[in-house]
């Protein structure tokens, strides 16, 4: 194409164009000199689409007609406020027309440099070229969790710091079952477009797993970054349209920052994904910043975390398993345990389950875990037959073993390694279980039951679900939600809530035990209520098995 540009725009053109392609470091570059008139392209991006040359006037051609139609809007979408002075950067994914008719997707990346009246003169950026690689999600053609993952380690290795925010929606498996998969692919990718438009240029957004994004920033505060949420979750609500129809979206969100360098992106997915999970299950979607909580600095804490994971790689090194003795509720008598773990370190001294068992639990690492403390038990429950042969084990069953579809034969394999009674050993079933669906957490117990083992729903009557169960009859027995207990000693309401779930519950299941029994008068309280068994701190602390055999089991 032939072109006549002035001698000095062109060589400031030329100039500004050669320092981009210099920070790209393999991208292909685009420049609009805006006042001058001209656009230049790098020459690989004119083989590669077709362009009709490097130097092209502005309005000569169209860069939108080059993108697919479903994202054409969003691009023009993202240029309006550049031009406009809304913002100063774009960040934004697309596929691109080849010149062999196919769409490639490449990742656009720009800033807006304006002159001194404050209008643009240039607006500069490079392509990079994504595909459908395994870093790419296709729905959304945006940069899936393995890039995200791998964008944090950059972070974390550069010392630059990490600022990370989760989005979500609520209910997205039901907008799939009512109305399909490809409507749900469209609400996806209309999501993703509001978050792209609300960041601004400010961030890179990702698609995690399920309807889960991922937005990473170098420029915002986490006081800027919480405003953006709140405006995304606002634009959520008052609905996202296609074909026609408005869907109110319940958005959830978690936050998370650091700027420690002695951490791994895996640890610091497992906290943002639990700040995530708070704001989904216990405040109705409102952002839940990690930072603060735990009762350690953040980064200190992430330090911690991320030595756990290591250990937990290292065959468990520094983890032992306690047993929390559980007694009849007539005679006091231990019936059996219930086993917990805990981790050691010289630096932090001993850490207990409560404490790293909420971001554990949804970490892949727990699985190494689990099966560590379901192996050390059983092991040391069977020595303990000789001196009771009635003894009973319960071992904890959490979210992400039960999500696994080896979770009961890793039960049973552990169960015939150890040669203890399946009959004896009961899993108890947490509150966070629940996530993991109805039909699921049924297929389970019905298997549990095939083999003989018991099964225990905890942490009754913190939800509507436990209801559900007792109706179905399938649990043995059930534990009462812990949090009721403290208060019953000095509140008749919390007393008597307590007392009616003891005996629901009795009506349904043989077995009914109340955990966090801490003082003489929470034990005569509860011991008149419809209960079998107890434990807590009134009966024992946690022990270790030499103390459970010397305290209990010597004679």
């Amino acid at each position: 194409m032939d072109i006549n540009m002035d001698p000095l725009q062109k060589k400031m053109l030329d100039d500004v164009f050669d320092a981009f392609t210099m920070l790209t470091d393999g991208g292909m570059v685009t420049l609009m000199h805006v006042d001058g008139g001209f656009t230049r392209y790098t020459k690989s991006a004119v083989e590669l689409f077709g362009l009709p040359g490097e130097y092209i006037p502005n309005g000569a051609m169209n860069w939108a007609d080059y993108l697919h139609p479903e994202d054409r809007k969003r691009y023009m979408d993202a240029m309006a406020p550049l031009l406009s002075g809304g913002t100063q950067a774009y960040d934004i994914t697309y596929r691109v027309r080849t010149v062999s008719g196919e769409y490639a997707v490449f990742r656009a990346v720009g800033a807006v440099l304006r002159g001194e009246s404050g209008a643009p003169s240039l607006i500069g950026g490079a392509l990079f070229n994504e595909g459908l690689t395994n870093s790419t999600d296709p729905v959304t053609v945006l940069p899936n969790k393995h890039a995200f993952a791998d964008d944090l380690s950059k972070r974390i290795s550069s010392e630059s710091g990490v600022l990370a925010l989760q989005v979500g929606i609520s209910g997205f498996s039901e907008i799939n079952r009512v109305h399909g998969y490809s409507y749900g692919n469209r609400i996806l990718q209309e999501t993703a477009w509001q978050i792209q438009e609300t960041l601004g240029g400010r961030g890179s957004v990702y698609r995690l797993d399920g309807a889960a994004f991922g937005v990473l920033s170098d420029s915002l505060t986490r006081e800027e970054m919480s405003a953006i949420y709140d405006h995304i979750r606002y634009r959520l609500q008052r609905g996202v349209e296609v074909n026609g129809l408005n869907n109110v979206l319940t958005a959830n969100g978690g936050l998370i920052s650091t700027y420690s360098s002695d951490v791994d992106a895996s640890a610091i997915m497992s906290c943002l994904n639990y700040a995530y999970e708070e704001s989904a299950s216990r405040k109705h979607g409102a952002l839940v910043d990690f930072n603060g909580g735990f009762g350690y600095e953040t980064s200190e804490f992430l330090e911690m975390f991320s030595i756990i994971r290591e250990c937990v790689y290292d065959g468990c090194k520094g983890f032992g398993v306690e047993y929390v003795p559980v007694v009849s509720a007539e005679t006091g008598v231990p019936t059996g345990v219930e086993a917990t773990f805990y981790w050691e370190d010289e630096r932090y001294g001993k850490i207990d389950s409560a404490t790293i068992m909420p971001i554990l639990e949804r970490d892949f690492v727990f699985e190494e875990l689990g099966d560590f403390v379901l192996s050390k038990s059983l092991s040391d429950a069977v020595k303990l037959l000789e001196r009771d042969p009635d003894f009973f084990l319960c071992i904890n069953a959490y979210r992400l073993q039960l999500e696994s579809d080896y979770y009961v034969d890793s039960v049973l394999l552990a169960l015939e390694e150890s040669g203890f009674p399946a009959s004896q050993l009961s899993l108890k079933l947490g509150g966070d279980c629940r996530y993991v669906g109805i039909e699921r957490m049924k297929d389970i117990i019905d298997a549990l039951h095939e083999n003989g083992i018991l099964a225990i729903i905890g942490d009754f009557g913190g939800g509507t679900d436990s209801i559900s169960f007792l109706k179905s009859e399938l649990p043995d027995a059930v534990s009462i939600y812990a949090h009721f207990v403290d208060e019953i000693a000095d509140d008749p309401k919390s007393r008597e809530l307590v007392g009616y779930l003891t005996k629901m519950a009795s009506c349904y299941v043989e077995h009914v035990n109340v955990a966090g029994i801490d003082n003489e008068k929470l034990r005569d309280i509860v011991s008149e209520m419809s209960v079998t068994t107890m434990q807590g701190a009134y009966f024992s602390e946690p022990l270790s098995f030499d103390q459970l055999v010397e305290k209990y089991y010597s004679a």
